[in-house]
């Protein structure tokens, strides 16, 4: 994979999906199962080379040039094909870097540094649904004195303690953490980098890419990303789990192969040659 490097990673396990996920999975989803395609590629595949080695390449200048005009007290580095952090020019960010306390985040708020650090990866992923930009976090109402970017922050903060996302009750809320101009998809990358859990298991990403080979797939649900509720993302983790548990894999293994499909497809339909024997 162009860019991979390796270094020392954090140990994951793999954790079997309870049956009580399963058991309530959407009447629409019920016979839904993984294509045999997604299987082969899930079982042939690592979760640490394939999930953690991840690689997406970034910008730093464009990215540290935007976080020092909003004001961020932030800095992103990257690393070289070597593994060595660097803090100019362009360079990778990995999976595994995605995490509190990355060696990549040099800020006084380190959730908010790792939103940046998910935001700068999701967008340098050739693979991934994400253009280039820049979150504007602030809030222009607050009052004199107040930090522009305290709302971000307490969401941020709220989720680290509570290690879930919030409660979906739609007379107070949308289940959604309170991060404006972050979007759905970007909010997923953050939550999956801090272990939040939610449907019974660990959060996964969501990307356009994916849900549209879902949904070419047969998935009856709306397939825009952006207009999600979190009661269309639980349903939609429920779906991973249980083809993870068919595919006796992981979640992550599976929502890679969504995208990396997609990708294969696009492709398949400009050179007019099956990408297949790249994936399979």
């Amino acid at each position: 994979m162009p860019g991979q490097v390796r270094h020392a990673r954090r140990t994951f396990s793999i954790l079997s999906v309870p049956a009580a996920i399963i058991g309530r999975m959407h009447q629409f989803d019920e016979g839904f199962e993984p294509p045999e395609d997604c299987v082969l590629w899930c079982r042939n595949r690592t979760y640490d080379i394939h999930v953690l080695d991840d690689d997406a390449l970034v910008d730093l200048d464009w990215w540290n040039r935007h976080l020092h005009e909003a004001e961020h007290d932030i800095r992103l580095r990257g690393r070289n094909y070597d593994g060595k952090v660097v803090e100019h020019g362009q360079a990778t960010v990995l999976r595994n870097d995605l995490r509190l306390g990355s060696d990549l985040i040099e800020a006084r708020h380190n959730g908010l540094g790792l939103l940046f650090l998910c935001a700068a990866w999701r967008s340098g992923h050739t693979r991934r649904r994400g253009a280039r930009r820049f979150p504007d976090l602030s809030n222009r109402f607050v009052a004199d004195g107040v930090q522009r970017y305290a709302g971000a922050m307490g969401a941020i903060d709220e989720l680290i303690r509570l290690k879930r996302l919030p409660d979906y009750d739609y007379t107070t809320g949308t289940g959604w953490p309170a991060l404006p101009n972050v979007g759905v998809a970007l909010t997923t990358v953050l939550a999956w980098a801090l272990d939040i859990r939610a449907a019974g298991g660990r959060v996964q990403l969501l990307d356009q890419h994916g849900v549209s080979t879902l949904i070419h797939q047969g998935w009856l649900e709306d397939p825009a990303v952006s207009g999600f509720t979190r009661r269309r993302y639980d349903r939609y983790l429920e779906l991973l789990h249980h083809w993870a548990t068919v595919g006796d894999t992981s979640p992550e293994l599976v929502e890679r192969w969504l995208v990396e499909r997609w990708h294969a497809r696009v492709v398949e339909a400009r050179s007019g040659a099956s990408a297949e024997p790249m994936l399979f």
